[in-house]
C-alpha cells in the first residue's frame, strides 16, 4: 500500500478464510481504538412494499443479539470504557463504527461481532423501532434540505431505486404485518450481512499482527458466504428528466440555483482527478471568475462546486450558488454565463491547473495532519469496496496520471441537454407536491430558444480561469525546535497586548496556528453595537472571499469571526508564507473600508440567516434561547434581527471604528516557526495596535442560577412537537465541579438515552450533554416529542433524575472504569497540530497561563470518589447551590409556573438585568 515517508504507522491488508476484507493500521500514538465495518448493502436493495428495511435493520442491530441481549448492551459497555458506538444507512453503504479505551478492545469487538452477525429480531423491539424511525422521519419533515433530495427521488428515473423512499416511516414498515416485517430483516441480513460483503479497519496502538489474531478469534467463525450477485442498475435519468428546469419551494428563506450535469461514475479516474481540476475552476472566487461575476451583477452571493449524489454507475456534478432578488430574475442570464465559462475551461490548456493540483495534494499527503480516527476507520474501510490494495491509504491524494483529454472528456456530459436546473425560490407557480415531505414543486423543459442560445455559448472576455496561484509556496522544511518554546511562551507582554509563542515538536509537520482575539469595549453595549460588529465582520468575510480564495486553494486558510466579547481571527495550513498572509489581513481589518458595494448584500444574508434560525427545530431554538439567557453579551437571533433591520452603511463605519480604537489584543503563534519570525509578526501588530486606546481583557462572566429558584421559560415555535431542555448549572466553575459534572454526564447519558427513547418512548431526539458556558460546568436533558406534552416530558425527565438518584449506587462497581474514560478522554494526547494548537488557545482563553490543565484535571481526578458524586447528584436533584432553568415549546399547553413550583421568566432583558453574574 502507498504510504509516505512522515506516516510512522505500519498497514496490513488480509481477507480472512471466510472472505472478510480487513485493514488493520499500527498507531502507537493513538490512545483509543477505533473500529469501522462497512456493509455492502443501503437503501437500494429495500423492496417495494417495505421501503425503509436497510434504516430499520441498522437500528435492529443494537436492540440485542444471541450473546448480548440486552438493548443497547454495546452503547453501555463502550461508555463505561470511553467509547461510542453509532451507524448510517446509505445508498449501497451501511456504515458502523465504535471507539474504546485499548485495554477494552478485545471484549469490544466481541460485543461488535455479534452485533453484526446475530442479532435477535424480536418482535417487540421491531415495533419500538419502527416507532422511532416515524420519530425520525417527523422530526425532519421540515427540513429543506430532505425536501429537496425528495424532488430530485422524485424526477429520477422511477426504475433506479435511488428514486425510491429510503428513510422509511410508520405507514411504509407497517404495510406488512410484524411478523413479515421480522422475515424480511432475518432475509436481508442473511442475504447482504455476509463475510464477502463485508469489511473491517481497525486503528490501535497494537501492532498489526495482534490485530489481525483478535479479528480472527471474533470474526472468523463468521461463515464464508458471498451476497447474492445484484443486477445492474438502471439509468439514473430518462431522457425526459434531463434538459428541464425545476422549481421548489422551501420552507426556509433561500433562494438558490442549482445547476446539475449527469455524468457516469468517475471513481475509476482517480488518478486523474479531472472534476478536481474542473470544480476549482469552476469554484475560483476570485474577481474575474463565475462568483465574482455575479457579484458585480448583484445576482449571487456564493457558490459551492462538485457535490451531489454518487454510486456505482452514477454522478451528479452540481454547480450551486445563492442568489439574490436580481439573480432570481436572471436565470438564464447565468445559465448563459455559465456555458461561457465552461467554454473558456474548453478551449484553455489546463496542464498548469494539474500541476498545482498535484504539487497541493502531494504536499496535503506529505505533511497531512491527522484526521479523527473514526472518520479515517470509516473511509479506510469503504475504500476496501472502491480502490485496489496499492492505493487503499492514498487514493484521495493520488495525481500521478494527470492528463487534460481526460478533462475535455469529462466536460462533454456538460451540455445543456444533459443538465437539470434547479430553482429554489420563495413562492414559485408549482403543480406537483412530493409524496412524503409535501414539497410543492414543478417539472418544465428548458425553452429551445434559451436551449439554442446556451448551446451556441462562446468565451465571455468578461471571464478569466485564474492566474497563477501566487500563495503556492513549493517549499516546506521543518526548522530545528528550541526546548525553550515547546510550552508557549509570553514573548510580549503589556497591559493590553498580549503574544505567546510555541515550537511544535510532536507532529513534525511544516504547519502551524496563528490567532488573534481581540477583545473590544464596544461589542458590550448592547445588541445594536453586536448586530452591526456582525455586519461588519459578514462585509470583511466578503472581501476575503474574493481576495484570498486561492490562499484557501493553496493550504492557507483562515476563519474571521464574531465572538460576544469582540471578534477573532484564525488562520491555518502550512507555515509557510503563513505569518505574512495572517499580517495582511490584519491590515485589511484595519484598512479596507469600501462597504457600500455589497452592504445591502450582505445585510439580506445576515437577516436570512437570523429569520432561518427562527425556523429551526424547537430543541435548537431552545439551546440558542438558552445561551442568550445565559451569557451577559449573547443576544437572541429576533431582537438580532430588529437590530440588524435597523443598521445603516454610518453605523457599520462607526462600530468598526468603536471596535478597533478601544481594544485588547491576545494572540498565539504555535507551529512551525522561528521565535524571530513570531517576533517580526507581533512587532508589526502591535505597532498596529499602538495607535489606538487600549484596555484589559474583558470578563466573560455568566448569570448566577445558584441561589434562586428553579426557572421556566416558554418560547413560541411553530412546530407541532413539544420540546423541553433542562439545564443544571454547577454550583461553581472550580474544577473538581467541573469533574463531578462531567463524570455524571459520563455515566447519564446512556442511561438516560436508553430510558427516554427505548423505555418512555418520548421521541426520537433526546439525550443529554455537558454544557459549560464560559467555562462555568453545567449539564442539559432534552426531549422533542410528537406526542407528549411540554409540562409530561419535565415531570417525566426530573421524575428520571429523581430515581436515578436512588440507584446510583448500582454504578459504584463501574467506578474506575468510568473515572478511567474521563481521565482518557480530558487528558489524551492531542491528535494533530490542529486540536494541540485549540487547546493551547483555549487555555490561554481559561487563563491557564501554565498551561497545566492536563496535570491539574489527572491529580484533581484522581481524588474524587464515588461518595463524592453521590453528594454532587443529590445536591442538583434537591437543588442545592444548584441553578435549573426549563426552557420549552409547546404549540398546545402553556405550563402553569406554580404547578411546577418554580419561577418564570418572561422577558430575557429583564432577567439579565436583576441576575448576578459569577465568574
Amino acid at each position: 500500500m502507498l504510504t509516505h515517508h512522515l506516516d510512522n504507522r505500519h498497514y496490513l491488508y488480509s481477507q480472512l478464510e471466510n472472505g472478510l476484507k480487513v485493514i488493520l493500521v499500527e498507531d502507537q500514538t493513538s490512545e483509543t481504538c477505533s473500529v469501522a465495518a462497512t456493509i455492502g448493502n443501503g437503501h437500494f436493495s429495500d423492496p417495494a412494499d417495505c421501503l425503509g428495511l436497510s434504516h430499520l435493520l441498522e437500528h435492529m442491530l443494537f436492540q440485542g443479539n444471541k450473546k448480548y441481549k440486552t438493548v443497547d448492551a454495546f452503547d453501555t459497555f463502550l461508555s463505561l470504557h470511553g467509547g461510542t458506538v453509532n451507524a448510517a444507512t446509505g445508498s449501497e453503504y451501511s456504515h458502523y463504527y465504535f471507539s474504546v479505551n485499548n485495554e477494552n478492545l478485545s471484549t469490544a469487538l466481541d460485543h461488535f461481532s455479534h452485533l453484526l452477525t446475530q442479532p435477535l429480531f424480536e418482535i417487540e423491539s421491531i415495533k419500538k423501532e419502527i416507532s422511532a424511525i416515524d420519530a425520525e422521519f417527523s422530526l425532519k419533515i421540515n427540513d429543506d434540505l430532505r425536501r429537496l433530495y425528495e424532488v430530485h427521488k422524485e424526477t429520477s428515473n422511477p426504475e433506479h431505486p435511488f428514486s425510491q423512499f429510503s428513510v422509511g416511516n410508520a405507514s411504509t414498515l407497517n404495510t406488512l404485518s410484524l411478523k413479515e416485517v421480522q422475515q424480511r430483516l432475518f432475509a436481508l441480513h442473511q442475504n447482504q450481512y455476509v463475510s464477502h460483503n463485508m469489511t473491517l479497519c481497525i486503528i490501535s496502538p497494537f501492532d498489526t499482527q495482534t490485530c489481525l489474531e483478535l479479528v480472527k478469534a471474533h470474526f472468523g467463525s463468521f461463515a464464508n458466504r458471498q451476497a447474492p450477485h445484484a443486477a445492474p442498475l438502471p439509468a439514473l435519468y430518462l431522457d425526459e428528466q434531463l434538459g428541464i428546469r425545476i422549481d421548489i419551494a422551501p420552507l426556509k428563506s433561500a433562494r438558490r440555483l442549482i445547476v446539475t450535469f449527469a455524468l457516469p461514475s468517475m471513481q475509476h479516474l482517480y488518478r486523474t482527478k479531472p472534476l478536481c481540476i474542473i470544480s476549482e475552476l469552476l469554484a475560483d472566487e476570485g474577481p474575474d471568475g463565475l462568483l465574482g461575476h455575479f457579484k458585480a451583477k448583484g445576482f449571487a452571493t456564493n457558490i459551492s462546486v462538485g457535490g451531489g449524489i454518487e454510486g456505482s454507475n452514477f454522478r451528479d456534478f452540481n454547480v450551486n450558488l445563492q442568489l439574490t432578488e436580481a439573480g432570481l430574475a436572471n436565470i438564464d442570464l447565468m445559465l448563459e454565463t455559465i456555458f461561457q465559462y465552461i467554454e473558456h475551461i474548453k478551449q484553455h490548456n489546463k496542464i498548469r491547473y494539474f500541476d498545482e493540483k498535484s504539487t497541493l495534494l502531494s504536499q496535503i499527503w506529505q505533511f497531512a495532519d491527522a484526521i479523527k480516527p473514526t472518520d479515517e476507520a470509516i473511509s479506510l474501510s469503504s475504500s476496501i469496496f472502491i480502490y485496489p490494495t496499492e492505493h487503499l491509504i492514498a487514493s484521495e491524494y493520488i495525481l500521478d496520471k494527470p492528463n487534460p483529454a481526460v478533462v475535455d472528456e469529462v466536460l462533454n456530459f456538460f451540455t445543456p441537454e444533459n443538465m437539470r436546473v434547479k430553482v429554489v425560490s420563495p413562492n414559485p407557480k408549482t403543480t406537483f407536491v412530493s409524496r412524503w415531505y409535501q414539497t410543492p414543486y414543478n417539472v418544465s423543459a428548458i425553452p429551445s430558444s434559451l436551449m439554442q442560445k446556451l448551446q451556441n455559448a462562446s468565451c465571455n472576455p468578461l471571464l478569466k480561469l485564474p492566474e497563477k496561484n501566487p500563495f503556492l509556496s513549493r517549499n516546506h522544511s521543518r526548522i530545528a525546535t528550541d526546548a525553550q518554546f515547546i510550552i508557549p511562551q509570553q514573548t510580549f507582554d503589556t497591559a493590553d497586548f498580549n503574544v505567546w509563542f510555541g515550537q511544535d515538536n510532536q507532529f513534525e509537520l511544516p504547519r502551524g496556528d496563528c490567532y488573534v482575539s481581540f477583545d473590544c469595549q464596544a461589542a458590550t453595549l448592547g445588541v445594536e453595537a453586536a448586530a452591526t460588529k456582525k455586519l461588519w465582520i459578514a462585509l470583511l468575510n466578503n472581501h476575503f472571499q474574493q481576495r484570498y480564495y486561492q490562499a484557501n486553494v493553496a493550504g492557507l486558510n483562515y476563519h474571521l469571526y464574531s465572538h460576544q466579547c469582540g471578534f477573532s481571527l484564525h488562520t491555518s495550513g502550512f507555515s509557510a508564507n503563513q505569518l505574512m498572509f495572517a499580517h495582511e489581513l490584519t491590515e485589511q481589518i484595519h484598512t479596507f473600508e469600501d462597504f457600500n458595494k455589497h452592504f445591502e448584500q450582505v445585510k439580506h444574508q445576515q437577516l436570512q440567516s437570523l429569520h432561518n434560525n427562527l425556523l429551526n427545530k424547537p430543541i435548537n431554538r431552545l439551546f440558542t434561547r438558552l445561551s442568550a439567557l445565559m451569557q451577559q453579551n449573547t443576544h437572541t437571533p429576533l431582537s438580532m434581527v430588529n437590530a440588524i433591520e435597523k443598521a445603516s452603511i454610518e453605523q457599520v463605519y462607526e462600530v468598526k471604528s468603536q471596535m478597533l480604537n478601544n481594544r485588547y489584543i491576545e494572540s498565539l503563534i504555535f507551529g512551525n516557526w522561528h521565535k524571530t519570525d513570531a517576533e517580526q509578526f507581533s512587532s508589526s501588530l502591535y505597532k498596529q495596535h499602538q495607535k489606538f486606546t487600549g484596555h484589559g481583557k474583558l470578563s466573560r462572566s455568566v448569570f448566577d442560577l445558584s441561589q434562586q429558584r428553579s426557572l421556566l421559560h416558554s418560547l413560541p415555535c411553530n412546530h407541532p412537537d413539544a420540546a423541553v431542555v433542562i439545564y443544571y448549572q454547577s454550583p461553581n466553575a472550580k474544577r473538581r465541579d467541573t469533574l463531578l459534572t462531567i463524570l455524571l454526564e459520563q455515566l447519564v447519558s446512556p442511561v438516560f438515552f436508553n430510558f427516554a427513547r427505548q423505555q418512555a418512548q418520548l421521541g426520537y431526539l433526546v439525550g443529554s450533554g455537558y454544557v459549560p458556558f464560559n467555562q462555568h460546568p453545567g449539564m442539559a436533558f432534552y426531549v422533542q416529542s410528537p406526542q407528549y406534552s411540554a409540562e409530561y416530558l419535565i415531570k417525566t425527565i426530573r421524575d428520571f433524575l429523581q430515581k436515578f438518584t436512588v440507584d446510583l449506587q448500582q454504578y459504584q462497581k463501574n467506578w474506575n472504569d468510568i473515572k478511567q474514560g474521563v481521565m482518557k478522554q480530558l487528558c489524551q494526547n492531542d491528535a494533530n497540530l490542529s486540536m494541540k494548537s485549540q487547546r493551547l488557545w483555549s487555555a490561554l482563553g481559561n487563563r491557564d497561563y501554565a498551561f497545566s490543565q492536563n496535570k491539574d484535571t489527572a491529580n484533581e481526578l484522581t481524588n474524587i470518589e464515588f461518595s463524592d458524586l453521590m453528594t454532587f447528584v443529590k445536591g442538583l436533584v434537591i437543588g442545592k447551590n444548584t441553578g435549573e432553568l426549563i426552557l420549552y415549546s409547546d404549540p398546545n399547553h402553556k405550563i402553569s409556573a406554580s404547578e411546577l413550583s418554580v419561577a418564570q421568566v418572561t422577558d430575557v432583558s429583564e432577567f439579565k438585568k436583576h441576575t448576578p453574574l459569577v465568574e
